[in-house]
């Protein structure tokens, strides 16, 4: 999972990451919860400012169901809110890991 990715320096092949997702999915929609997905909820949390003299770079994408092209996007913000720069771009699917990378650079 990403927890243990990112805490506990454990990885998963892609090939188990992506049975994962999809056993996860299938068993979501069976139960008839989907529509307490993200896509048709409403987030009420906004933007949280990092601390004074602070930049923060939010980064996000999402890929196409065909699995062929990822759409990314970022954006970077003073401690004020005041936007400084952002960027978007559609970028062939290889590895989730290297384009939320691209989208960082990108940033």
């Amino acid at each position: 999972s990403r927890n243990d990715f990112i805490f506990n320096n454990a990885s998963r092949s892609n090939h188990e990451l992506i049975a994962s997702v999809l056993s996860w999915a299938k068993s979501f929609g069976f139960s008839g919860n989907m529509k307490q997905l993200a896509c048709f909820s409403k987030t009420e949390q906004g933007w949280q400012s990092p601390e004074p003299r602070w930049i923060k770079i939010n980064i996000n994408g999402s890929v196409l169901m065909s699995n062929t092209k990822a759409a990314i996007g970022g954006v970077v913000r003073y401690s004020s809110g005041v936007w400084l720069v952002d960027c978007e771009m559609v970028t062939r699917v290889s590895d989730i890991f290297q384009i939320e990378a691209r989208a960082i650079v990108k940033a």
